[in-house]
């Protein structure tokens, strides 16, 4: 699900080549919005691919990955190196997910939610939330990077920091970290080349080559809370509604079998926090919190309904998010 997770934590001193520490406030806050504004394009309009590994709480997984661009064509493939196998083929909005062991293919739009390497579309907003610093340079897979320090302006949220590739602006690490500078997960490039020729052949065939596949199409409808029959008795801070859809809780499940959920996502242009609402189920909901790495999850009854947020934030705004919510009238 997300990629942001690997090793684990990692001094600053000696990792860093030294070099004055600069409050890229001081340089204006536009150079700043520049920098997040490098990292989001590079993710999209670069030619790349490589291995990603992720950690969190303990738990390590590795992604192949390849992302083409051509013209205003854009395509990727990952492929998931741990445990049950999986791949996503993506071209431009429209994504596959193969199953190759029960011979299921997930045809969906894309997501708009964006994983590491990327940042949100709106990552400028940041800045309203996160003071950014340049705090020295590295080398990650190879590659020189600037390092920078998101650091959160209260405790809604989590301090991230960042390597960017110096030239192309490429995304090659994240880290999230805790209120106490721990690291809570970390997503990494252990190997990358940048540029180059890649087919998109090598996206496009495997997603016309779906014989022996049982095609499954989950729809997803865009709404609003309001027509949904909810509203909101507050906000929190920073965070903005950035999509609400209604889609079905299990993409494998066929017709009228598929459950409907409403799932509305919340951003601050760096991280985002995703609600989602079901009618209460007796024999399959039970409340609980839990806690992988930087994500949070919160899940609990309200009436007649279920509501779960999760969100690489802290707990206490994930329950704030819980709170927020109420059924109208």
């Amino acid at each position: 699900m997300n990629w942001r997770r690997q090793f684990g934590r990692l001094g600053m001193g000696a990792a860093l080549l030294s070099c004055a520490s600069l409050t890229l406030a001081q340089a204006g806050t536009t150079d700043a919005a520049q920098w997040l504004q490098r990292i989001q394009q590079a993710a999209v309009d670069r030619t790349y691919q490589g291995t990603m590994t992720t950690s969190a709480g303990g738990v390590v997984s590795s992604s192949r990955v390849a992302h083409i661009c051509n013209g205003r064509e854009r395509y990727e493939r990952i492929e998931v190196l741990d445990g049950q196998v999986r791949r996503q083929y993506r071209h431009n909005g429209l994504m596959l997910t193969l199953w190759p062991q029960t011979r299921v293919a997930v045809v969906e739009q894309q997501d708009s939610i964006a994983d590491f390497p990327s940042l949100p579309a709106n990552g400028a907003r940041a800045l309203e939330s996160y003071e950014l610093r340049a705090i020295g340079l590295d080398r990650i897979a190879g590659h020189e990077a600037e390092v920078l320090m998101l650091k959160p302006r209260d405790g809604h949220r989590y301090a991230q920091r960042l390597w960017a590739e110096r030239e192309t602006g490429l995304l090659l690490r994240n880290d999230v970290l805790g209120p106490r500078g721990e690291l809570l997960e970390s997503s990494t490039f252990t190997d990358l080349s940048i540029g180059g020729k890649l087919g998109a052949d090598t996206v496009l065939g495997p997603m016309k080559k779906l014989d022996g596949y049982r095609v499954v199409k989950p729809q997803s409808v865009r709404t609003q809370l309001e027509a949904e029959g909810w509203s909101l008795k507050s906000s929190v801070p920073g965070f903005h509604m950035v999509s609400c859809v209604k889609r079905p809780l299990d993409a494998v499940a066929e017709g009228s079998a598929a459950e409907q959920a409403l799932q509305t996502v919340f951003s601050d242009g760096l991280t985002h926090v995703s609600v989602f609402i079901e009618r209460f189920d007796t024999q399959r909901h039970r409340p609980m919190r839990t806690v992988l790495g930087a994500t949070n999850t919160s899940m609990s009854r309200l009436g007649d309904w279920w509501i779960t947020v999760v969100g690489d934030v802290p707990m206490a705004t994930v329950q704030q998010f819980e709170t927020m919510l109420q059924r109208r009238p």
